[in-house]
């Protein structure tokens, strides 16, 4: 079982997402999470020891340093994704990610251009909260996602414009023009997006998107590691959405059609997109995998992120398994 790393300190949307941040000292740590500045300290040895390209996503207001940061590799070119944090009560993700540096620095020693966001809702993440702008759980009471790309991915009826008219809020905004710019010159083949979920108490499953969703070899292998690190699966049955759970692995929604959730995983997938009002080619990432781990209360938080890591872990297999892909 692999061990949660403690990481060394350093000092490092709506009207909400911009507004001074009272509580930029108070970070939620009570499940055992590494601090913003923790991970951080971490993710920086990318650059600073690695020679990887840093990048400010979005810098919130008001904050000392609070910010949506991205690595990339200095070689582009086809690449793998690996993102986490989209909701800030979904920690095991950035800290799996934290764990298994050297696993991803191997992959891309190999000669595989790597993309990693590790933190995508750092505000979130630093006060236990879902989204950037509220407390609340619910997205009715005015909750919204920094990974929402519906402003960008063509309506559900007929394909003609897109289904919002704008981002939701700046940090939103902000990352996922930065996803779609960096698809460009590193096109994604093989997306990870590590979740978590709440509300499964019977256990993980995945989402699987791109050419072979249903069949996809890279998720068998996501649920194999899952299950060999003592993650239990939901081999059948349905979500809270309606979506059908097949071997551990979710591929159509609740009509039975590809999966289409507007989220920033969709976007990387989609083979269209829509830029300045245009329709233009998307990302098209051969496989999108999206893992969530069962994070109820009373599930312990190291097997989570050992779980987790044990994913990026065999990333370079995964890599292996992706390109056989046709």
């Amino acid at each position: 079982m692999l061990a949660l790393v403690v990481l060394p300190m350093v000092c490092a949307a709506s009207p909400a997402a911009d507004a001074p941040d009272s509580a930029a000292s108070a970070s939620f740590t009570a499940d055992g999470r590494n601090t913003f500045e923790q991970l951080t300290s971490r993710y920086e040895s990318l650059s600073s020891e690695h020679g990887w390209q840093m990048e400010t996503v979005y810098a919130y207001p008001g904050t000392d340093g609070l910010a949506i940061r991205a690595w990339r590799t200095p070689r582009r070119g086809e690449a793998t994704w690996i993102l986490a944090g989209i909701h800030g009560e979904e920690p095991a993700g950035p800290n799996a990610i934290a764990a298994q540096l050297a696993s991803i620095i191997e992959l891309a020693a190999s000669g595989v251009p790597v993309v990693v966001i590790p933190l995508c809702n750092p505000k979130a993440y630093r006060s236990n909260w879902r989204y950037p702008n509220t407390p609340e759980r619910d997205w009715h009471k005015g909750g919204y996602s920094v990974g929402d790309a519906e402003y960008l991915l063509p309506d559900l009826a007929t394909g003609a414009q897109p289904r919002a008219a704008a981002a939701p809020g700046p940090d939103t905004q902000a990352l996922t023009q930065f996803v779609l710019q960096l698809a460009a010159s590193y096109p994604p083949q093989l997306v990870l997006d590590l979740h978590e979920d709440e509300l499964s108490t019977e256990g993980g499953y995945i989402y699987s998107q791109g050419r072979r969703a249903a069949d996809n070899p890279v998720g068998a292998e996501v649920i194999r590691l899952l299950q060999s690190s003592g993650i239990p699966i939901r081999e059948s049955g349905r979500t809270r959405f309606g979506e059908p759970i097949v071997g551990g692995v979710i591929s159509r929604d609740d009509q039975g059609q590809p999966l289409r959730d507007g989220s920033i995983d969709e976007l990387l997938a989609s083979k269209e997109v829509f830029r300045n009002g245009a329709k233009i080619q998307g990302p098209a990432a051969r496989t999108v995998i999206v893992v969530e781990t069962p994070a109820f209360a009373g599930s312990k938080f190291d097997l989570r992120v050992a779980a987790q890591s044990a994913v990026i872990e065999q990333v370079q297999e995964l890599w292996r398994l992706n390109s056989a892909i046709r």
